[in-house]
């Protein structure tokens, strides 16, 4: 009785170890398996061309803001124009925007990378411009209306 109790752990462990052992082999014989010959499209090398090929274009450095500007620019809305008038000194941006009736209000912002982003304190009013040639392109934004415009550089005097 006493040999039963010894064989069965034994006979467990053997068989573990057998498992195990097929498992390693099975993965050992896969992994030094022979390797697939290259083709010959990818063992022969791309001739070097006589010419090394030109690097691609670098990209434009950003349009930037004169070191000191005024524009001015009209927007046409169904009850008055509103007049704009917009000053860039650096990289500081200031405008007055008024209708001569209803609108009228001072923005201060940014005018940097050839962008203009002018806001009065609370926001409510915006101007958002791009630099285009020597004009600024953008959108007017008071209370929840809009409007696009251009406005022109003015000539120095």
């Amino acid at each position: 009785m006493q040999n039963n109790k010894i064989r069965g752990p034994v006979i467990t462990l053997a068989a573990v170890a057998v498992l195990g052992g097929g498992l390693w082999w099975a993965n050992a014989d896969q992994d030094t398996g022979t390797a697939p010959a290259p083709s010959a499209a990818a063992v022969t090398a791309p001739a070097p061309s006589a010419t090394p090929s030109a690097a691609p274009p670098a990209a434009p450095p950003p349009v930037q803001f004169p070191a000191s500007a005024d524009y001015v620019g009209r927007v046409p809305t169904k009850a008055e124009t509103i007049e704009l008038d917009i000053a860039v000194d650096g990289a500081t941006g200031t405008a007055y925007v008024c209708d001569g009736a209803a609108i009228e209000v001072w923005l201060r912002g940014s005018a940097t990378d050839g962008a203009l982003a002018l806001a009065n304190p609370d926001e409510s009013s915006r101007i958002q411009a791009k630099l285009v040639g020597d004009d600024l392109a953008g959108t007017l934004f008071i209370g929840e209306r809009k409007w696009d415009f251009t406005a022109a550089r003015k000539a120095v005097a």
